[in-house]
């Protein structure tokens, strides 16, 4: 649906200059940041941007909402969808963040993604992510991927997509994928095993490795490398999108 008023919010905000207070959390949390080229770095801080302003931000427990809070989060959202469509986070409307992670039925969970338009974090465990850009597991991402997942009405492990054909290529792909995941889910160096668990969380997971471990993927899984690359429209194991672990 065309909303004018958060169109001519937008194109606002795309001209405004990037925050200079956001400029040093950006590099510390986001190095990848620098090795993109000049238009694909534009398309990642004007995603930042929008995301950061048209999100209700929520501190769960009285918890304070930092700038790096609001950079850190709205960045790992627009890590994804830098090369989309600014539209494609539209249906999330609030962020709520928790110190920790929380218990349900005798799990931990670190966050979750909601149909009504809602991703909860703990904070915590999006700063561990950070941490270790290299082991394909950065709680942020995943959720974010389940809202991307989310833009066809289901949590099915298939976004939207543009054609008819790029579904039945991603769907062939994926299926025989999750398939094989499934059947030896802790022999994966790439997958983590919590992928098996359904075809959503499949989809998150090969989005975590895609980003996190691209050059391991596209020599282990090169197919599901092929299929993420057309989808998020990025190569992220070209040296020039990510620097070598040091």
């Amino acid at each position: 649906m065309f909303f004018p008023i958060r169109w001519l919010e937008r194109r606002w905000l795309a001209r405004q200059p990037f925050p200079p207070e956001w400029e040093l959390l950006v590099t510390k949390h986001f190095p990848f940041e620098a090795t993109l080229p000049p238009e694909e770095r534009a398309r990642f801080r004007r995603h930042l941007q929008v995301f950061a302003h048209e999100k209700d931000f929520v501190g769960a427990k009285g918890l304070v909402i930092t700038d790096e809070m609001r950079v850190v989060v709205a960045g790992a959202a627009a890590r994804l969808a830098r090369n989309l469509s600014l539209d494609v986070y539209d249906a999330l409307m609030t962020i709520v963040v928790t110190t920790g992670a929380w218990e349900r039925d005798g799990g931990i969970i670190l966050g979750e993604a909601h149909q009504w338009g809602q991703v909860v974090l703990s904070w915590d465990s999006v700063r561990q992510g950070l941490k270790n850009p290299f082991d394909g597991h950065d709680v942020a991402l995943h959720e974010f991927a389940h809202v991307l997942d989310l833009t066809d009405g289901r949590f099915d492990g298939t976004p939207e997509m543009a054609t008819f054909s790029a579904l039945h290529a991603w769907a062939d792909v994926f299926s025989k994928q999750y398939l094989a995941l499934r059947k030896s889910p802790t022999r994966d160096k790439v997958l983590r095993a919590y992928g098996a668990t359904n075809e959503a969380e499949f989809f998150a997971v090969a989005t975590e490795a895609f980003f996190e471990k691209p050059t391991q993927m596209k020599q282990k899984h090169p197919a599901l490398y092929d299929e993420l690359q057309r989808y998020y429209r990025a190569d992220p194991a070209h040296s020039r999108e990510r620097p070598s672990p040091r």
